[in-house]
């Protein structure tokens, strides 16, 4: 059976991308350290001689980099140990000093009359030289250009390759249709198919955590007392959330801070959600911070006044 180390790719990644020393693969292969370097002098894997691990301490973290040489003018730089990994998995393996060696050794690569930098110089400014307003200019240009060709619409837009996809919203289950790029993110888990802005907004606060407050804990603790059985953070519709619903009872009880409810914003958006509680047809009881503290069993009082009244009625 073949041993990972007698693999020329498993070797290259483990040696060049991670570093990692002929010990420490060795330890991993459970073979001796002179193993590991014969089969490196085999397949001849070595490290550049101009690379060199080092680290910067800051205050929690120590930043690795790698010192390579540039491949335009050849002076020494320091590179991000992250990203030169990065660029040797994709097997490139140039790196430069600074944008003027970029642009140096991009014109050489570049074909074509057409080019700005046809035939190795620059016959017009690089674009990383140009002034903010310039940048400006040639950016509606292209727009123009753009609009113009009607490249930027439905399947002249290289991003709308598959066309419209459909999908169920996560919330509602409603059939809604996104465009490809919404759908290769899907896909992907980087996101979840929403219908609309309410069901994005909803999901949003649906994945926020929570912690409830001392006076909420107060009041659960004291309808667990009472016998009450109820449910914390009760949605309603995809708007709002509740504090407790009593679900035997349909009643939302909702405990409010004292300063956090003062606010003109707040007192706006309590209005909202008090005319949306009640148009659905439960029971509302708000009670105050200061009014929790000095006796929440007189506030579980009020609520039980009216369950008992129900009951009465039934």
């Amino acid at each position: 059976m073949r041993k990972l180390y007698q693999d020329k790719e498993w070797l290259y990644e483990k040696y060049i991308i991670e570093n990692l020393s002929c010990p420490k693969i060795a330890e991993i292969n459970n073979v001796n350290a002179v193993t590991v370097r014969r089969y490196l002098k085999k397949y001849g894997i070595t490290k550049p001689k101009n690379m060199i691990y080092r680290s910067r301490r800051t205050n929690k973290n120590v930043i690795e980099y790698v010192v390579v040489d540039c491949d335009e003018c050849g002076n020494p730089t320091k590179k991000d140990v992250q990203y030169y990994k990065g660029r040797m998995k994709l097997n490139k393996d140039s790196f430069y000093c600074s944008e003027e060696c970029v642009d140096k050794a991009h014109s050489v690569r570049m074909s074509g009359k057409g080019n700005p930098n046809y035939g190795g110089e620059w016959y017009a400014p690089c674009p990383s030289t140009w002034s903010e307003e310039k940048r400006k200019q040639a950016t509606h240009k292209m727009i123009e250009t753009v609009i113009k060709d009607g490249t930027f619409r439905g399947s002249n837009n290289g991003r709308w390759a598959g066309g419209m996809r459909n999908h169920n919203c996560v919330l509602c289950g409603k059939d809604t249709e996104v465009p490809p790029y919404v759908h290769r993110q899907i896909l992907k888990g980087k996101r979840k198919p929403c219908c609309s802005n309410e069901c994005a907004s909803a999901l949003g606060r649906r994945n926020v955590k929570y912690k409830a407050t001392s006076i909420e804990i107060a009041m659960a603790e004291e309808l667990s007392k009472r016998g009450i059985k109820y449910v914390e953070q009760y949605r309603i519709g995809n708007r709002y959330v509740s504090d407790f619903y009593l679900s035997d009872h349909n009643i939302i009880i909702e405990c409010d801070g004292d300063y956090w409810h003062t606010l003109p914003e707040v007192i706006t958006r309590d209005k909202r959600k008090n005319a949306d509680i009640k148009a659905r047809g439960y029971s509302l009881y708000r009670f105050w911070e200061s009014e929790i503290n000095e006796s929440v069993e007189a506030c579980v009082d009020i609520v039980l006044a009216e369950i008992n009244e129900k009951e009465a009625i039934a």
